[in-house]
């Protein structure tokens, strides 16, 4: 199989069309060297599915039969639209062949739906002949009360719902249980494998199974690794930052046999620690897969120098070989062109923060004739969002002219023209329990601590904290407004709070 890049004259015959448009690193990215891994740093607004799409459509040009290439993402919606945008590269007659394109759990489910040599893969793994069917979440709590007694909960220090909390980070990310210490781990680890022996008994699975049960399937049986590891050689995984220890697992089964990865991703938006993904792989991308190159794409098509500046100074401090330097791939020098600085906004209280952004949002609107609905309110916390809304809803009848409402992990991969970010106040952003703990004075401390699960910061906590912020500040194109409040009352009370460290940052 030849590895080698494609002659100039090869070039001219087909990528005019496929790499128009494209910058140099983008270029780079989507005609890199099949002979390795590869991983693509990509800034927020700088193309990366673009780039992804174009480099699935140059793999199959020049190297790959479609039927051999994997692409991996993380949701459903994501996948449709990368098929559909890859058709229109491919084109849709009846002799274009598509890849599979699918999620992590969805090659999972598929793969398990399978046969080889006759034998049905979820049969290998104790199901029976019909197809399992869902186990409900309402299901899965009554399995559980019966499989376990108050003895086991009291023993690992929690009720149902920890329990529940416990199997999926031990199912996704073990490592993170370790404070539980081998005595608790293993009365975890034994209502697991019960869990799993009676949900197999029953021929019932969750969609969280998916990927774990297929990982099982190929790691147990040698010969079916075997045969997925041939089926695909070129695998191109979206939002590689997003993937956990099991997704990253899976990936190195179908690797097994000389396969390629492509990834794509940005370790400054890293924002789903809670939810089990794991930053190590994409920071250290070359010690996980050996011989690997990395490129960046760094051009942002979406904000102005101006917001561009300040959200570069958020990791001025990070190694150079991951440090991003964005800069504005449609803006001019001029002043105009570089956009109006963000601004610091400290304000007395919410009310004052609410009044001061209905008037703004107007003002904005009617001098730089900017729509209402094209700009966003985003907060740390839904509890501020929803006091927000209260105050919008009692004041504005016509929805339709609002900003929008969102968290900031709700507003990832948007964009704004103007950006209102809320809740940059120590204790909220970052959050109490990403903190150290401080020496509890009051009944409030007490309740504090017990709403924050008494957790000690960590550097992973608030370095996931400062990519929020990050992801936060990018959303916006022309204008962009960081707010503080000195009072607001949050679980009930009303309290003073200190303007946040990440405001010291831009």
């Amino acid at each position: 199989m030849p590895t080698s890049v494609p002659t100039e004259s090869e070039i001219r015959h087909f990528d005019q069309r496929l790499l128009e448009g494209l910058n140099k690193q983008q270029r780079t990215a989507v005609t890199a060297a099949f002979d390795r891994h590869c991983l693509v740093l990509a800034g927020a607004g700088c193309g990366k599915t673009a780039s992804l799409i174009r480099r699935i459509a140059w793999c199959i040009h020049y190297h790959y039969s479609p039927s051999t290439i994997l692409a991996l993402t993380f949701t459903r919606k994501a996948a449709e639209e990368m098929a559909e945008r890859l058709r229109g590269l491919l084109g849709t007659g009846p002799e274009v062949v598509l890849p599979l394109v699918t999620t992590f759990h969805g090659f999972g489910l598929r793969v398990l739906r399978e046969s080889i040599d006759g034998v049905a893969n979820a049969g290998r793994l104790g199901y029976g002949e019909a197809e399992p069917s869902l186990l409900s979440s309402a299901e899965r709590l009554e399995m559980l009360t019966r499989l376990t007694d108050d003895r086991e909960r009291r023993a690992i220090g929690g009720g149902l719902l920890e329990l529940e909390r416990m199997l999926a980070s031990l199912a996704v990310h073990p490592a993170r249980l370790s404070h539980l210490g081998e005595q608790r781990l293993a009365i975890l680890r034994r209502i697991q494998n019960r869990l799993a022996a009676e949900k197999r008994r029953c021929n019932r699975w969750e969609f969280s199974d998916m990927i774990q049960l297929c990982l099982e399937l190929l790691r147990r049986w040698d010969d079916v690794r075997y045969r997925y590891a041939c089926r695909y050689r070129y695998i191109l995984v979206d939002e590689f930052q997003d993937t956990n220890p099991l997704q990253v697992s899976l990936l190195r089964e179908l690797l097994s046999e000389g396969a390629r990865v492509f990834a794509v991703g940005d370790d400054d938006q890293a924002i789903y620690g809670f939810r089990g993904a794991d930053i190590g792989p994409i920071l250290n991308f070359r010690e996980h897969f050996r011989g690997a190159s990395v490129l960046k794409l760094e051009t942002n098509y979406r904000s102005t120098p101006s917001i561009l500046r300040a959200a570069n100074k958020i990791f001025r401090d990070k190694p150079q070989h991951l440090r991003k330097q964005l800069r504005a791939g449609k803006s001019g020098s001029g002043r105009r062109e570089r956009g109006p600085r963000p601004r610091i906004r400290i304000f007395r209280d919410q009310d004052s923060m609410f009044e001061w952004i209905a008037e703004t949002a107007d003002s904005i609107s009617t001098r730089e004739k900017i729509e209402v609905a094209e700009m966003a309110v985003l907060f740390r916390l839904n509890e501020t969002k929803e006091w927000f809304r209260r105050q919008l809803e009692s004041v504005q009848d016509d929805h339709a002219s609002l900003p929008r409402l969102m968290t900031v992990h709700g507003s990832k991969g948007l964009e704004f023209s103007v950006v209102f970010l809320c809740d940059l106040e120590e204790g909220v952003w970052p959050g109490s329990r990403r903190r150290k703990p401080a020496r509890i004075r009051t009944w409030w401390d007490v309740v504090q601590r017990v709403i924050s699960n008494s957790q000690p910061e960590s550097d992973a906590d608030l370095e996931e904290e400062r990519r929020l912020f990050y992801v936060g500040v990018t959303r916006a194109v022309r204008r962009l407004f960081l707010l503080s409040a000195r009072k607001k009352c949050l679980a009930g009370r009303t309290r003073r709070f200190e303007p946040s460290r990440f405001l010291r940052l831009v």
